[in-house]
């Protein structure tokens, strides 16, 4: 089969590979379509947990073709699924305390074990959920990272029509916005370089837009000027984390969606946390949050339609994921089955 090869930092091929084995607890699945994440880019920098060689791909979905002969599950061939790559143990200790997302063995599909930028992927049945034949293949792709927010969504504790400050609306950035208003969010004040994605955000439900500039930290105190309830970043960028603090009110929450490079650090004064009782989280990829998001995506929570540049052939991959990572696009899905993108 045709995949997607990362065989070492900031290393892009289109190979011929082995088409993958079915283990008895396995399916295969013929991918219909995957998403270029950020994730994708931290790995392709050798700034995440991966190995090379490694064939990414990590959000995704597809027909089954093959069943294990130990399945039990109820999946069987010809079902839509879509997958969630973290693969739990079950018995650790994080696992027995349903903190799943920090598994001792934790493995993940296009991170830690070949994915599913490729035309065939195995994958765990029991990691394995039906779509409806209400979504399209575009939206099945969505679920695993709107499972992420989802999850992020469940960390936060905050009052109806509370204040919140958005860095950074990317193709996250706008699930997070859509779902943040679902949550019951007051005004909505989103940041971003690009004003194409601010116009995108105020059609989602932004009530204010700002670009990113020199006069931002005085339009941010006109708008609040004791700070925002809630402030997120959804960049993973450190220097925008770090300021990010300074419009964050007494008893504010700061939630850290975006993902930072592995040692990258920021400086914030304890005494500030201490001072204004803080509350700073973290939100580490998804908990069993997969059946909210399709249900979610069903009934139309969020819309994920405005938030597809570009779907692409394999081939055209290494073209889309270097947009991508220059920020020219919003989400980039991949789809194996065909020769030519829209």
């Amino acid at each position: 089969m045709k995949a997607v090869l990362f065989p070492g930092p900031e290393a892009i091929r289109l190979e011929e590979v082995d088409d993958p084995t079915c283990g008895p607890e396995d399916v295969i699945i013929q991918v219909t379509r995957a998403g270029i994440c950020g994730t994708d880019i931290h790995i392709y920098r050798n700034e995440y947990m991966s190995q090379f060689p490694l064939i990414p791909g990590h959000e995704f979905g597809g027909v089954v073709v093959e069943v294990g002969s130990q399945v039990k599950t109820g999946v069987k061939v010809g079902d839509r699924v879509a997958v969630d790559p973290n693969l739990y143990c079950g018995y650790c200790e994080f696992c027995r305390r349903e903190q799943a997302n920090h598994c001792r063995n934790l493995e993940a599909i296009g991170v830690t074990r070949p994915g599913a930028f490729a035309e065939y992927v195995a994958a765990p049945a029991r990691a394995c959920y039906l779509v409806p034949d209400s979504l399209d293949d575009g939206q099945m792709a969505f679920i695993e990272p709107l499972a992420c927010v989802v999850y992020g969504m469940k960390r936060l504790q905050f009052p109806p029509a509370e204040p919140v400050l958005l860095f950074g609306v990317g193709p996250i950035g706008l699930l997070l916005l859509q779902s943040l208003r679902h949550r019951g969010a007051g005004s909505i004040v989103v940041v971003d370089k690009q004003p194409e994605r601010l116009a995108l955000a105020a059609q989602l439900g932004a009530n204010v837009t700002l670009e990113a500039g020199p006069d931002l930290p005085e339009q941010l105190r006109e708008l609040q000027p004791y700070g925002f309830g809630l402030v997120v970043d959804a960049t993973g960028v450190p220097a925008v984390i770090q300021q990010a603090f300074r419009y964050l009110r007494p008893r504010g929450q700061m939630l850290m969606f975006g993902v930072a490079p592995i040692g990258a650090q920021i400086q914030v004064s304890p005494y500030e946390i201490f001072r204004n009782d803080w509350h700073i989280l973290g939100s580490f990829a998804l908990c069993y949050t997969f059946q909210e998001a399709i249900a979610w995506l069903d009934t139309g929570v969020v819309d994920v339609r405005p938030l597809i540049s570009h779907t692409l052939p394999l081939a055209e991959f290494d073209q889309g994921f270097h947009q991508f990572l220059r920020g020219e696009t919003l989400k980039v899905h991949v789809d194996p089955q065909h020769t030519s993108g829209t």
